[in-house]
């Protein structure tokens, strides 16, 4: 009877009661439902009252030959952004050479502030976002793969849903391969279960928790690791839909490989 009842009900209807009581925080810290919930009134807030003084952030990626979206989905899509003077980029390079000069290439479509470092060493995802977080310099910093659009008001985002102790989990919109870059429900799906690799929380939070752990050196793992430390250190979690898609690319997930389908 469960089952069958699941299958009647969308995702849409089904994710709330999931997140609310069956997600897997609750295994290890009950009282992260709590939290939750205080995510969610959070949340419903700023929406309705979104009047806050806006703060800079820093946009963290680490990167590794995906110079190609880094320039034409996740740069252009900042250019687009309401109070772009108010972003500065973090960049940690693993001696990229998909394009000639990355840095270069970012400054020829980036006319704000850039912080860029190389180191010619084989890519971990742990290594290079917890370097680009290093070296940011303001108090809210947005981790970010390199795959990414995100929306015009990424700043205000960032803004309302951190503080000391609460961070902000987007749930952003996974394309399908070879499919337009528009929400819709034949060119992909929300990652509702999944969108825990981006993230925006004070940078000392991030320092505080110890960032991604690099014992991961290769792919997964250290983003599910840091999302079940902010529950256990107690943070509130806010999470929604943002507009934010997630660019198709290969992946060594196989609950991701029926994406890869032409």
């Amino acid at each position: 009877m469960l089952q069958a009842l699941k299958k009647i009900f969308p995702n849409s209807f089904k994710y709330p009661f999931y997140y609310l009581f069956k997600a897997p925080q609750r295994r290890f810290a009950p009282k992260s439902l709590y939290f939750d919930l205080c995510g969610i009134g959070i949340y419903i807030w700023y929406t309705l009252f979104p009047f806050k003084k806006l703060k800079p952030i820093t946009i963290c990626t680490g990167i590794y030959n995906r110079s190609d979206n880094y320039l034409n989905h996740l740069l252009q899509s900042i250019n687009q952004a309401k109070h772009k003077h108010l972003i500065t980029l973090s960049v940690f390079d693993c001696y990229s050479n998909d394009v000639p000069n990355l840095e270069t290439e970012i400054r020829k479509h980036w006319q704000g502030s850039l912080i860029f470092n190389s180191e010619n060493i084989k890519f971990s995802r742990a290594y290079t976002f917890n370097k680009a977080v290093s070296q940011s310099a303001t108090d809210i910093v947005f981790i970010c793969d390199a795959d990414l659009s995100l929306p015009k008001n990424i700043v205000a985002y960032c803004n309302f849903f951190t503080a000391p102790k609460r961070v902000w989990y987007p749930i952003f919109f996974f394309l399908y391969n070879h499919k337009p870059a528009v929400i819709a429900k034949q060119n992909g799906e929300w990652e509702q279960y999944g969108s825990k690799g981006m993230l925006a929380c004070l940078k000392h939070d991030w320092e505080n928790i110890g960032g991604l752990n690099e014992v991961y050196t290769v792919w997964g793992n250290e983003d599910t690791e840091l999302w079940e430390n902010f529950h256990k250190q107690q943070y509130t979690i806010v999470r929604n839909r943002a507009h934010i898609l997630h660019h198709w690319h290969s992946s060594h997930n196989p609950k991701y490989q029926f994406m890869n389908e032409e």
